[in-house]
């Protein structure tokens, strides 16, 4: 095992965890030393050692051959968390009993877009909530780890279909599903391929910029009087999305934003 340590402002400590998740690493652990906060990242192997170094330059990096047992801080750094109202996220290996009145959705953090500690994930997670009203379909595009579709069966929607154009994404969704003991239905391919009005409930945790080159086929796949759900942005580029969402309510958390609007 090899390991990155990296040191950064406290306010810049969350986006670079998700870049070293993006990046590959296996856990993180996280100290602190006067104004500096120090993020170790741990690595299966050395092969991408060269790229991390140029990626996170600005941190002072430091890369090492590392004996600390990266299984224990990995489970150490997922506990498992209430989200919203009704869900409860938890790691394969959480003991933790789920608490009253919650749903109980189990993932492998870490390995896909979509983990359930990002805050995009979470604003969706309680947008869902909301939205899923009886035995609806509900559309989940770029569905990446598979956690906003496994959520949307748990709080009772007949069908949950995630499509996502990456292909090892669908892997790690349908390794999900099989965690919740349901079956998966999912595809590579993008929002083009539904038909349209066939979403009583459309999620899409996906940069402004592709949700602006996709938005008329989002309202497309949209059925009247349905919810769509749209995250994976920063309060700055909101805007841009509420032009073609005008009376969406908009959420917050951290430095990220949500909207959700029922389509007339």
């Amino acid at each position: 095992m090899y390991s990155l340590k990296l040191r950064c402002r406290p306010d810049e400590a969350e986006a670079v965890s998700f870049q070293l998740w993006d990046a590959g690493t296996v856990a993180i652990s996280e100290s602190h030393e006067e104004h500096a906060c120090v993020l170790t990242a741990g690595f299966e192997n050395k092969g991408s050692r060269v790229s991390l170094l140029r990626q996170f330059a600005a941190y002072e990096p430091e890369w090492r051959e590392d004996r600390t047992d990266w299984e224990a801080v990995a489970r150490q750094s997922w506990p498992g968390r209430a989200v919203g109202k009704r869900l409860y996220l938890a790691p394969p290996w959480s003991e933790q009993p789920t608490p009253e009145g919650r749903l109980r959705l189990v993932q492998n953090p870490g390995q896909a877009s979509g983990t359930g500690e990002h805050p995009c994930t979470q604003l969706a997670l309680e947008a869902l909530e909301k939205g899923i009203a009886g035995r609806c379909r509900v559309l989940d595009v770029g569905t990446g780890s598979g956690v906003l579709a496994i959520a949307a069966l748990k709080l009772g929607a007949a069908t949950a279909v995630g499509i996502d154009p990456d292909e090892s994404a669908l892997q790690t969704a349908r390794e999900n599903f099989a965690l919740n003991e349901l079956p998966s239905l999912v595809a590579a391919g993008t929002v083009d391929c539904i038909a349209g009005g066939w979403s009583e409930v459309t999620v899409a945790n996906i940069s402004a910029t592709v949700l602006l080159s996709i938005a008329d086929d989002l309202l497309r796949v949209t059925a009247t009087g349905g919810m769509l759900i749209l995250t994976g942005f920063p309060p700055a580029e909101a805007g841009a999305i509420a032009n073609f969402l005008p009376d969406a309510e908009i959420s917050y958390l951290g430095d990220w934003a949500c909207l959700a609007a029922r389509l007339s």
